[in-house]
This record gives C-alpha cells, structure tokens and sequence, in this order.
C-alpha cells in the first residue's frame, strides 16, 4: 500500500474580506492549462456563509491566488432551503457545462439546523454562479432522513457516483445537540436525480465517533482513494483527516494512519485540521484543507509527489 506524505505549504486564503470571517470548504476546477477556478466560503457577522469565487495559478507543487476574492452566492430567499447560508461543495463538469454543488442551510426549530445540496451553473468567462434551481437536487430521503451535503464526485462510464455526507440522526441531552453524520454513495446519470446506498460507505470507527465529512475521492494507482474529516474520540474532540482505499468504489477499507497529514505543533492548524480537498496537477497531488476553529483561520494546502 502505497504511503501518502503531505508536505504542508502554509496558508493560501486568510480571512480579510471586508464584512467576513473564516474560509472554508474550499475547491477547484480547472480552466486553463495552470488556471483554476477556486471556490470557498466565508461568514458574515450573522454568521450566514456566502460562496466567494477566486483564480489560482496552480503549478510544480506551488498554490497562488489571483486577485481579489468575488462574492458569487449569497443565501437564498426567505423560506427556501438555502436561506441561512450557503457553503461551497465540489465542482462537476458534465455534458458540456461546468456546475458546482452547494450546501444550503436552514436554521430549525426542533434541532439547530438542516442541511441540503443545490447545484449552480458556473460560468468561468464571468466568474459567476446561477442558481439552476431553487430546490435541492441532493435531499433528504429514506437513507438520509436529517440532510445531505458535501458531494465529492467521480464519473464512471456514463453514470457519475458522488460520496456525500449523509446525517441519521441527533441527540440532545439537556440543552447540548449532537448530530451523527458520516460518508454514503449516491449513484446518478444527469447529476439531478441520485439513488443512494442503503449502507454507509464509512462506518463510524466505535462509540465515540459522530462525525465523518466532506469526502475527497479519486484514483490513483488502480484504486480509490478518499480522505475525508472526522471527530469523536476517546480523546480527541477537534476534526482529523482519515483516509480509506477501494479496489471498486463500494467497498472501503479505513486505514486513518495512512492519511499522511495531521496537525501542527503550533500555528493556524495546530488545534484542528480538515475539509480536504485532493486533486492532481502535472504529477503532483494538492490538498486544501482547512485548520482549527472550522476555517476561522482560513484554508491552507500540501503536496505530495505521484
């Protein structure tokens, strides 16, 4: 099994945006040879997330945004699924156009929150996203009763199969909540309508787990390849990123040790580290991810040589 060795570069985004804090979730598309689209999120003092949209040069194992940060999405109209926040997920490019899929929050009455994922058309000439829908294409169903979000995605033939993180259930002891989510595969021909596995593609560790999120995939090597976040140990509170292996996509095998990356001893993501997001530019393999307090510090990335 081949062993994954992250060197971190530091940080890329640090939240200065006037209005803003934090810079979270992010991920990338490519546009042209070294250019790349980047998206991520950002909140306003009301703590309402928006989806600003950036350019990154993206070459030899070097990360560098362009310019300034464009707000491209801010939350949705009032009773709609997204009217509380909107938070960036993952591009796809499919039959000829460029979309990418968003997390749309709504606050709650019983619990704090639900969660469920839209999909904006993306125009890279303008640097814009539409929303193609006022509804989500990825909800809530049988499989996943309390919200759907955070699709990674890989095309396979004509089908494309998304991991997502699917959440079952909450649990509320006196005034605290605590929601269980973790990663499920859904199966779809046009990106709209999905069917999703009955079965969790990662199952909680032990007792002490509740929360495994925003799954990277791709292939290397003649095998799948996810990392992803999680958090609930016997001793550690805060996300770290996992990482698991699949010769067919369906079944997964969890080796968290082999994930190549952890905390730092000091500095912005010496408490925390997660959200990655893992791609592959001319031989070198990149991960954004994000450190402590959920993006508060913004979002870094590390290398790794194919």
């Amino acid at each position: 099994m081949r062993v994954f060795r992250w060197e971190k570069k530091g940080l890329v985004f640090k939240p200065d945006i006037a209005g803003f804090t934090h810079g979270s979730h992010p991920c990338v598309l490519p546009i042209e040879n070294d250019l790349y689209a980047v998206a991520f999120t950002c909140r306003d003092p009301k703590q309402r997330s928006h989806i600003f949209l950036s350019r990154a040069k993206i070459a030899k194992g070097c990360f560098e945004l362009i310019g300034k940060p464009k707000l491209a999405l801010a939350p949705g109209p009032l009773g709609h699924f997204d009217r509380d926040g909107v938070l960036s997920s993952s591009f796809l490019s499919l039959n000829g156009k460029n979309y990418l899929y968003y997390g749309g929050w709504e606050n709650m009455v019983s619990v704090p929150f639900t969660a469920n994922t839209g999909r904006l058309i993306f125009d890279a000439a303008a640097m814009s996203l539409e929303r193609e829908f006022p509804c989500p294409v990825l909800g809530r169903d049988p499989q996943s009763p309390i919200f759907s979000g955070a699709p990674c995605f890989v095309k396979i033939g004509d089908e494309v199969w998304g991991w997502y993180t699917s959440a079952c259930r909450w649990e509320q002891k006196g005034s605290d909540f605590k929601h269980y989510y973790s990663i499920r595969r859904a199966v779809s021909k046009d990106g709209i309508v999905w069917a999703s596995d009955p079965e969790l593609a990662i199952p909680f560790v032990d007792e002490h787990e509740y929360a495994v999120a925003r799954s990277s995939v791709m292939m290397i090597e003649g095998e799948y390849c996810m990392w992803f976040a999680h958090r609930g140990t016997k001793s550690i509170p805060t996300y770290r990123i996992g990482f698991a292996t699949s010769k067919d996509g369906l079944k997964w095998d969890r080796k968290d040790s082999l994930a190549g990356i952890d905390v730092s001893p000091t500095g912005w993501d010496s408490q925390m580290i997660g959200y990655p997001h893992v791609f592959e530019n001319d031989g070198w393999l990149y991960m954004l991810y994000n450190g402590n307090d959920y993006g508060k510090t913004g979002f870094g990335y590390a290398v790794s040589k194919l």
